[in-house]
């Protein structure tokens, strides 16, 4: 049985990204002996490899990095929906999937499993196409979501009911001045017919960087809406890591009983806290520093708070971001009371045998997030957004605190019940979860693998 997975590009030596594919893959072959490939077009900036225009079309070019075999192909940017914030033309989606056939037909592989589907997505239809069994992890919503967060555009929590029309509005009024503008324009036929001419001359980036678009949003909402439909109803299996996962897939056509639900996994190295009773309350972040991971509410809230005691705050993560830079310089040791810690990139062991709590302020519908399963397998509460992925794991005042989507106040009520509760969160009696190891994870994983594949030699006979 050969396994292709299809994701975005990760280097096994890589620090500070989300390595689940790495991880998966090595426990595929390692832990169990599977023939695994991982199919990966470079369009981020992770890739150190040779340069695109030495990259053959087909078969992809195989590289093997950290014992792990990556096949890695190029293709036009038209095809990278992320571009621009656009959903591909038809002529594009069909070009992208007769080459993905292409690519598939030279790798001969059992079963395609799709990851990352940041695009790369038009190769599940690609594999249904020639017959060939295929499996979806979600990373986040974006197969369905155009804003990919399932945010409104009046930054309320979208409900995860997708409907063109709902989804359509939600898009034009997520956008600025410029955005709402270009969304108007493109209603008219002429405008259609005139960027196309525009985006082959110098001013392509500049477009792509503004996000123009070439169609109406009611347009892009319907065509994203019958592709999602099409390749999630075609499905040999679907993961998710949580309960509104499996909602959000069966009403997008994904078989009920071919959806698993389990959250992500943490390979736990050693629980051995260095909590001191003189040592300040200490809240940790550990992630990303982007706008989306809400940081910034973390120092809003703490402004707030001047009757809690002495605390620290310390953000792991990577400080390169004009974000993050902008952050820095207006809280370079302090907020409030709380004295601030930028760490960078370190070891997430020693961080989380030291901390009373993590804190994971998502604005968004953040996808069980990996940060969450650290802590809660380190036996580490967490403070953490109210929002349906994560309650799946975590019991407000029991093994937690949640605070109210986008909310100051509320994440300020629940960083003082955390402190407050002190003493409860030091003695060691609060119940977790149980959290599965990578190889325990990958066990289901490999099972399903079996199962299809025993279906479909079944089925050919």
């Amino acid at each position: 049985m050969k396994v292709l997975i299809v994701s975005r590009y990760v280097d096994p030596d890589s620090i500070g990204v989300n390595k689940n594919v790495v991880l998966q893959a090595k426990s595929l072959q390692e832990d169990f002996g599977v023939d695994i490939e991982i199919l990966t077009w470079p369009l981020n900036d992770l890739w150190t490899g040779p340069l695109p225009n030495q990259i053959a079309e087909v078969p992809a070019l195989k590289v093997v990095r950290g014992g792990l075999t990556y096949r890695v192909f190029k293709a036009p940017l038209e095809w990278n929906e992320i571009a621009g914030g656009n959903v591909i033309s038809e002529a594009a989606w069909e070009a992208a999937v007769t080459y993905g056939m292409q690519l598939l037909q030279s790798l001969t592989p059992d079963i395609v499993h799709l990851q990352h589907r940041h695009g790369l997505w038009w190769l599940l239809d690609s594999a249904q196409r020639l017959g060939i069994p295929t499996v979806y992890t979600n990373h986040d919503w974006g197969i369905a979501c155009l804003r990919t967060v399932l945010v409104m555009g009046n930054n309320v929590l979208c409900d995860g009911q997708v409907a063109v029309d709902k989804c359509a509005k939600c898009v034009v009024s997520g956008r600025g001045f410029v955005g709402r503008a270009n969304e108007t324009l493109v209603q008219y036929k002429t405008v259609r017919q005139f960027l196309p001419m525009l985006e082959r001359t110098l001013l392509r980036d500049m477009l792509r960087q503004r996000g123009i678009v070439r169609y109406s949003a009611q347009q892009r909402s319907a065509k994203n809406y019958t592709r999602a439909t099409r390749v999630l109803s075609k499905l040999s299996h679907c993961f998710t890591p949580s309960e509104f996962g499996r909602q959000f897939f069966t009403q997008l056509g994904a078989p009920p009983d071919r959806i698993t639900v389990m959250p992500w996994y943490h390979d736990l190295v050693k629980i051995e806290k260095s909590i001191i009773p003189e040592q300040l309350f200490t809240i940790t972040y550990i992630g990303r520093v982007s706008p989306e991971k809400g940081i910034h509410l973390i120092f809003d809230a703490l402004e707030k708070i001047h009757d809690a005691g002495p605390m620290q705050l310390r953000i792991a993560g990577t400080n390169t971001s004009k974000y993050c830079t902008e952050l820095k310089a207006k809280y370079p040791s302090k907020v409030g009371g709380t004295i601030v810690e930028w760490l960078g990139w370190v070891e997430v062991e020693p961080l989380l045998n030291s901390t009373d709590v993590v804190i994971i302020p998502s604005v968004w519908i953040d996808n069980t997030p990996l940060s969450l399963v650290e802590a809660l397998s380190y036996q580490v509460p967490v403070i953490a957004t109210r929002v349906p992925p994560i309650e799946d794991l975590v019991i407000d005042n029991k093994n937690g605190y949640l605070a109210e989507f986008m909310s100051v106040s509320s994440l300020t009520d629940a960083i003082r019940c955390a402190v407050s509760q002190k003493d409860h969160i030091r003695s060691g009696q609060i119940e977790f979860p149980q959290i599965k190891t990578v190889k325990e994870y990958m066990q289901v994983v490999v099972d399903t693998y079996q199962s299809i594949f025993r279906s479909f030699v079944r089925a050919l006979r």
